[in-house]
């Protein structure tokens, strides 16, 4: 009996010398990351009969739907040279849940794991906002050119805008679960805070997840809570982008250069360093290239070789630097592998909405319906960090939801 306390204690703590490498890692290095991956997936098979569960529920099968189609349709198109391309990463998003409900965190871990991912993105406001404040004049001056301020996370100003959002949605989850007046009191300190900063840096999906999310928390609030006095949140959610427009420097800039962004390519007039403009026209390259090859794609493997074809022959004008994947997570599964692509995507957006557990919690509905959205426009799963960030934390409110049934 105290070989298997020792040996669950040790596991423990390898789990958390993984989750902790993994958040050090989308911060600060690539190579931490990939340790923490490691470690996770150590952990997971170590306990591998305590996570049998989940091979039951359907979402998980779309898990491996999304994993799956990758490898696959890349072995049919690039044959093994898929491997030397990346070609694996997704099966991450296999790890993920097989982890988390292999970890099966109590209450006081998930507090814990909370807290962590709070600090560590109000690290990334603080050192966002010194950079700010002794840059100010540079880092205004870039926000007309389409820039934003220097922020952690190799500067993915989408992810981790995302990042805290889920961080202020983790502070929700505490607020409702502490009975300590004065950590409740920090709490919506800490929310208050990560808004402003939100409109400071002004990323776009990140100002859309958030709106999004508090939406989820606000309707929810007054279904199963009875809660009506939050409806007079809405009209003050509706007031913050006016004043930050009219106060906020960062936000009116940024505001201004999407318009004369929307100007020019609305009206087909590129030129290198339009922002809105670039994904434009990568979804544009994305609808031709299904056109191509509906039922069967390209590959994922090839679709930057074709993404590149076409933009040197439809905007030889553009640079090469701007040559980017179709910006639409669901459009670079189509392209890539076809129907079953699309399906195996879709599937997966949608099968937590009939499974009533997911549906019905508004923590996981809350992290979920933004994501889902986002997946329209934005390509979480192309790259190693930010497909951990969608695939990590799907794991980690999915768990609470079931956790509390």
């Amino acid at each position: 009996m105290q070989v298997n306390i020792t040996n669950t204690r040790y596991f423990q703590q390898l789990a958390w010398a993984g989750m902790s490498c993994m958040i050090i890692g989308f911060l600060f290095n690539r190579v931490v990351a990939n340790v923490g991956f490691l470690l996770i997936g150590i952990y997971a098979f170590s306990h591998i009969k305590t996570s049998m569960t989940i091979w039951r529920k359907p979402w998980m099968w779309t898990f491996i739907g999304l994993a799956l189609v990758h490898v696959i349709s890349d072995i049919f198109t690039t044959g093994l040279d898929f491997i030397s391309q990346r070609g694996t990463m997704k099966l991450l998003l296999v790890l993920f849940p097989f982890f988390v409900f292999g970890f099966r965190a109590d209450r006081r871990q998930i507090k814990f794991l909370h807290y962590t991912w709070m600090i560590a993105m109000l690290i990334v406001c603080i050192h966002a906002l010194t950079y700010y404040y002794t840059h100010y004049e540079s880092v205004n001056a870039a926000y007309r050119v389409s820039k934003v301020m220097h922020v952690l996370g190799f500067g993915d100003h989408i992810r981790v805008s995302w990042g805290i959002v889920i961080a202020c949605l983790m502070a929700c989850y505490e607020y409702v679960h502490s009975d300590q007046r004065l950590a409740k009191r920090w709490l919506v300190a800490y929310v208050m805070i990560q808004i402003v900063f939100l409109h400071l840096l002004m990323s776009k999906m990140g100002l859309v997840m958030l709106y999004m999310t508090m939406t989820v928390l606000i309707i929810s609030a007054i279904i199963h809570w009875r809660r009506w006095w939050v409806l007079a949140i809405f009209p003050l959610m509706a007031l913050v982008p006016i004043l930050s427009f009219k106060y906020v420097p960062s936000f009116e800039q940024r505001v201004r250069y999407m318009k004369y962004d929307w100007e020019h390519y609305s009206e087909g007039r590129y030129h290198d360093g339009l922002s809105d403009a670039v994904r434009f026209y990568s979804l544009i390259a994305g609808k031709d290239l299904i056109q191509e090859s509906p039922y069967t794609g390209h590959g994922f493997s090839n679709l930057q070789t074709k993404t590149n074809e076409w933009y040197a022959t439809n905007l030889p004008q553009m640079g090469k630097s701007s040559y980017f994947l179709p910006s639409s997570e669901i459009v670079i599964y189509w392209a890539s592998a076809g129907l079953i692509g699309l399906l195996s995507i879709l599937l997966h957006l949608v099968v937590p909405l009939f499974i009533k557990p997911l549906r019905r919690n508004v923590w996981f509905m809350a992290f979920f319906i933004p994501a889902a959205v986002s997946f329209l426009i934005e390509t979480h799963l192309e790259g190693l960090l930010p497909l951990w960030v969608y695939g990590f934390w799907a794991a980690w409110f999915w768990w609470l939801a079931e956790k509390e049934l």
